[in-house]
């Protein structure tokens, strides 16, 4: 199936894109309407960057299909996966490649059938609006939403059960943010709407826990797994949102965007000199 679509980058230009989808490894001619993924949510998906043929983060997206697939009991090959992702990368050659993987077909009801998954494809092609490590600092803030707690299965999965980042993408847009903090019901800061988020304090660096919420995003383990390798130190600690005003120095990343650096936060100037710095210690 081949859509003309209309997406909006992280600068909220929207672009006109051609989308490919393929099911199964054959081009998609249509979603069955009882796709358990179209019904409830059922699967979960990722979104790959692609440069010159090559997926990027491929490791750690990797290591996010198999765990969905084992923590959801889902009947998908991974071997299988990656194949399609390799040659379907070398035919977008550069863009976006999502990864949608669904329980697959069933019939009315909660009780998931014993069968294989329905594996999407998706190519965006490049569109001038795509990411690198060099983005300009933004200005961001705390939004008013907040995310529940999801039960310990699905902790860090990025489920099809998007509603939450729905609403906040919303108020996300309403405040004229490019990316925004948001907090857990009990106020301590997750992540961002569609990123996650690390923070300096009294010169430590720090990123909060994906535990009861929050995605476990592929550019976070790929900047933990550097610092590590770096010795770098950094805490993974939660920080409530009473203390927002110690936060020196902000970025969010996710594998689209790389590391973007705040330059002020609730009209407050950050350190993003250190972002800079931060990120050419690393890349």
């Amino acid at each position: 199936m081949t859509l003309k679509v209309a997406t909006s980058d992280v600068s909220t230009c929207s672009v006109e894109e051609v989308v490919t989808t393929f099911m199964n490894g054959s081009p998609c001619l249509g979603i069955d309407p009882f796709d358990r993924a179209f019904l409830y949510g059922d699967g979960f998906f990722t979104s790959i960057l692609v440069r010159d043929g090559t997926p990027l983060l491929w490791n750690h997206h990797l290591d996010r299909l198999t765990q969905g697939v084992r923590r959801l009991t889902l009947n998908a090959e991974m071997a299988w996966v990656e194949t399609e992702v390799m040659q379907k990368a070398r035919i977008l050659i550069n863009g976006i490649l999502k990864v949608i993987i669904s329980r697959g077909i069933g019939a009315r009801g909660y009780l998931a059938p014993d069968q294989a998954s329905t594996i999407y494809i998706q190519l965006f092609p490049e569109s001038g609006a795509l990411t690198s490590h060099e983005k300009q600092p933004i200005k961001s803030g705390l939004l008013q939403g907040h995310l529940g707690q999801t039960i310990p299965q699905l902790a860090g999965l990025k489920t099809l059960n998007r509603l939450e980042q729905v609403i906040l993408r919303r108020e996300l847009a309403n405040c004229g943010w490019v990316e925004a903090l948001v907090c857990d019901a009990q106020g301590q800061i997750v992540e961002g709407v569609y990123s996650n988020c690390f923070f300096r304090i009294e010169g430590q660096w720090m990123t909060p826990p994906i535990s009861l919420s929050g995605i476990q995003g592929v550019m976070r383990a790929e900047l933990i797994a550097r610092m590590e390798e770096r010795k770098f130190p950094l805490r993974i600690e939660s920080l409530h949102r009473d203390s927002l005003f110690k936060i020196e120095a902000l970025f969010f990343c996710n594998a689209l965007t790389g590391m973007v650096p705040v330059s002020h936060l609730q009209d407050r100037l950050l350190d993003f000199e250190a972002v800079k710095s931060l990120s050419n210690l690393l890349f």
